[in-house]
């Protein structure tokens, strides 16, 4: 019996603190260079919306096939968070490359999240059927 592709993907929280914080202020600069990293990796983007928060500041999702990249940015404190979530052959790594080489951070963290059969290779192998989540009940 052949096996199922597997299901899930690489999932990368990633923080910027920059020295520069003009790109972080306005919506324009992300409507631009979030959508053009994704193509650059190779993602089909499938949409996108931004929001301009007052007087400064964005926030914002790029829809792809492949999943999605979202920003959102704290221009005061010099600071961006990314999170990027990419399934198959499409490297999260790269979408959040071209964002750094264009911001220069002088201070990053990264946290990589394996999700889904990634995470479980064994699981994709054999198919292990897992529990659902069920939150807990109130009294």
């Amino acid at each position: 019996m052949p096996h199922a592709p597997a299901a899930g993907g690489h999932h990368l929280l990633a923080d910027f603190w920059v020295g520069d914080a003009e790109p972080l202020r306005w919506k324009g600069t992300w409507e631009t260079l979030l959508p053009e990293a994704c193509r650059a990796a190779g993602a089909t983007v499938l949409g996108a919306r931004f929001h301009q928060f007052q007087p400064e500041g964005v926030t914002g999702i790029v829809l792809l096939a492949e999943s999605h990249a979202s920003v959102h940015t704290w221009p005061e404190a010099g600071l961006v968070t990314l999170d990027v979530f990419t399934c198959g052959a499409l490297d999260a790594a790269a979408i959040v490359e071209t964002v750094r080489q264009r911001l220069a951070p002088v201070r990053e963290r990264v946290t990589a999240v394996a999700r889904g059969d990634v995470a479980q290779p064994e699981a994709a192998a054999a198919r292990i059927p897992t529990r659902p989540y069920s939150a807990p009940r109130r009294a």
